[in-house]
């Protein structure tokens, strides 16, 4: 707070500063009292708390239906785990045996045409003759020549005999193969039959349990609407009837009556509880105007000073600027006094030096003589 005067003294600034924060401190009790959502009084404490207690089992209530709404989804998670972990076991069961069918019965080494492509053909291989009789000899070995061939009979009954065992290989192999392939088939066909099996006893059991939640919720949801309504039909007769009792109060309050010995405050006798006050009466309001008439003289009086005071200030500072005035006079008279003293002392140099200069250029023209060269030659030195 700054005072308008041209001195301030200490009782001023006392005053000031009782007056700023008497200023501050009716601000901050305005922000008290009319902010709705931070005061103290008028306060339903009854109604806070009950309402702090139905937010509280709402909470509770929400609270708990998630929890089983988790549960719900962990136990379907670990049937779906469960049964994907049972469907892999399945398939790796069934490409072991796949895998076994193949190393047991589909090898390199039993193909029809594997001593065609068998790498160790020349380790088995016979020698190129054994005997005389070798069926192996050609025509070009020069063993066994046309017309010779005494074993053709018993080595056509060899071949018929060896495509019969073939034949019957061939057969039986293929039987084996188709009987492997139609196990496989049916055992492929009831996994998948019990698995479609147990996916179904799966639904059922989810589209039962689904239905008893939702019916859980409709109830729950029903309960939860009965009991909103009868809390908001109590709160709409208990808002009634304390709205009643508050106009009630107001009506035969203090505030409205104007009863002057509340306005009175109970920790000091010379201090009025200013929401509650009504007026001054005619002595206060007299002994008011004489302070205010006091307080004026006082004010004019500090105002005359004040006045007097700027009056000297002023016929000093013009008392100094004259003073000033004079010796910035004085200081200008000397130095344009050593500035001429300069100039005239720098005139005489100038007159000397041209002297000088004259004196050294007669000098230097001088004429030489015979008797300048006389001096040279002498002597042998």
């Amino acid at each position: 707070m700054t005072l308008k005067l041209g001195i301030c003294t200490k009782g001023d600034l006392d005053e000031a500063m009782k007056l700023q924060k008497r200023e501050q401190y009716e601000e901050e009790r305005k922000k008290r009292i009319f902010n709705a959502k931070q005061r103290l009084y008028g306060l339903d404490l009854e109604t806070l708390e009950r309402q702090i207690l139905e937010k509280n089992k709402q909470r509770s209530v929400q609270l708990e239906c998630d929890k089983r709404y988790e549960e719900q989804e962990q136990l379907q998670k670990r049937l779906i785990a469960a049964k994907e972990k049972e469907l892999d076991m399945q398939t790796r069961v069934a490409n072991s045996d796949l895998n076994y069918y193949r190393c047991r019965y589909q090898r390199k080494e039993q193909r029809r045409e594997f001593d065609l492509n068998d790498p160790n053909y020349l380790k088995k291989a016979k020698p190129m003759r054994i005997a005389d009789d070798d069926i192996t000899l050609g025509v070009s070995s020069a063993q066994i020549f046309s017309g010779e061939d005494l074993y053709n009979n018993d080595r056509k009954v060899r071949q018929r005999e060896q495509q019969r065992a073939w034949l019957d290989q061939q057969v039986l192999e293929r039987k084996q193969a188709e009987a492997a392939r139609r196990q496989a088939d049916n055992m492929l066909m009831e996994n998948i039959s019990c698995r479609d099996k147990h996916l179904e006893e799966m639904a059922k059991s989810e589209h039962v349990m689904r239905n008893h939640i939702i019916q859980k919720v409709r109830e729950f949801n029903v309960n939860l609407a009965t009991q909103k309504q009868v809390g908001r039909d109590q709160a709409k007769r208990e808002k009634y009837e304390d709205d009643m009792a508050e106009i009630y109060n107001m009506l035969s309050s203090d505030m409205l009556t104007e009863n002057p010995d509340v306005a009175q405050s109970r920790t000091d006798p010379n201090k009025k509880i200013a929401f509650m006050y009504r007026g001054m009466t005619p002595e206060e309001l007299l002994t008011f105007r004489k302070g205010q008439e006091q307080q004026l003289l006082e004010a004019a009086q500090r105002k005359t000073e004040a006045q007097l005071m700027d009056k000297q200030w002023e016929q000093y500072a013009i008392n100094m600027d004259r003073t000033l005035m004079l010796k910035q006079i004085e200081v200008d008279r000397r130095r344009k006094d050593q500035f001429d003293d300069l100039m005239r002392a720098n005139a005489k140099l100038a007159v000397e030096q041209d002297e000088q200069r004259k004196h050294s250029l007669e000098q230097l023209n001088n004429a030489v003589f015979d008797d300048f060269y006389d001096q040279f030659n002498k002597n042998s030195r």
